[in-house]
């Protein structure tokens, strides 16, 4: 069918100009959702072309997840030294950041008391899951009844709401408590100003990424993947799209290298 052409439009707008970053979140977008989340691998060339827009001259691209840092670098495989930039915990992580990002005592206090109090709410839920991220702890609720997965959810955002400097992120089927203020979209607005962009590609498709559309400008591709309400400039299917898209980018991109 290929892609929109309003979409391809804007790709060789975008194409021309002189320093952009292109960035993708990774589940729901370049890996289609498993039953395991721990078993999610990017779609063949997803990867490989980011990679390869990364070595073209003045292009960035990153992946931006709100998986921990550390599983988003064991799931993508991507080696040591790559240059395409992983952000991870929505945010709160960044394979660029060298510096030491430990938590404070305060803060590891308070992940402590609402860790423990969480823990109560998954044995009042039977099924329902709990991740340990070193800033945050993740509710999930993938594959249960919906009954149980609305009550799971009502009673975490209870517990967050008791213990002061919590932040919440809703995302699809799961709620990330974190101690530290984080999104998709100052991260992504940070890397672009870090790098020196003047214009951004991003594509993404659950809730946590409206905070990167919502910050995007007249020059950026915002792209949102899947149904539902979004902030973003245009629209794909699935991460099939998205695979078109990043090897449309890529052969337009350097073409404009040459």
């Amino acid at each position: 069918m290929g892609l929109p052409a309003d979409l391809l439009e804007a790709f060789e707008a975008f194409c021309r100009v002189p320093e952009v970053l292109v960035a993708s979140d990774f589940d729901g977008v370049l890996a289609p959702f498993v039953a395991d989340p721990m078993q999610a691998r990017a779609l063949d060339g997803t990867l490989e072309d980011l990679t390869a827009l990364a070595d073209l001259p003045r292009t960035h691209t990153a992946v931006v997840s709100g998986r921990d840092l550390d599983v988003l670098t064991t799931l993508t495989d991507l080696p040591a030294g790559s240059r395409v930039t992983r952000i991870g915990s929505h945010g709160a992580q960044s394979s660029r950041d060298d510096t030491d990002d430990a938590l404070s005592e305060d803060q590891s206090a308070l992940l402590e008391r609402l860790t423990t109090d969480l823990h109560g709410v998954i044995d009042r839920h039977p099924g329902v899951r709990l991740e340990f991220k070193p800033k945050a702890t993740v509710l999930h609720t993938r594959g249960e009844d919906q009954a149980v997965a609305d009550a799971a959810v009502t009673s975490a955002l209870e517990v967050a709401g008791r213990h002061t400097g919590v932040t919440v992120l809703r995302g699809k089927d799961v709620v990330e408590m974190s101690v530290v203020t984080a999104d998709k979209g100052t991260a992504l607005m940070a890397l672009r100003d870090e790098v020196g962009a003047a214009a951004v590609a991003y594509f993404g498709d659950d809730v946590t990424d409206e905070h990167a559309f919502e910050v995007m400008g007249d020059a950026d591709i915002s792209v949102k993947v899947g149904p539902g309400e979004s902030a973003a400039r245009y629209r794909l299917d699935s991460p099939g799209d998205v695979a078109e898209a990043l090897a449309t980018l890529r052969r337009q991109r350097a073409g404009q290298a040459t």
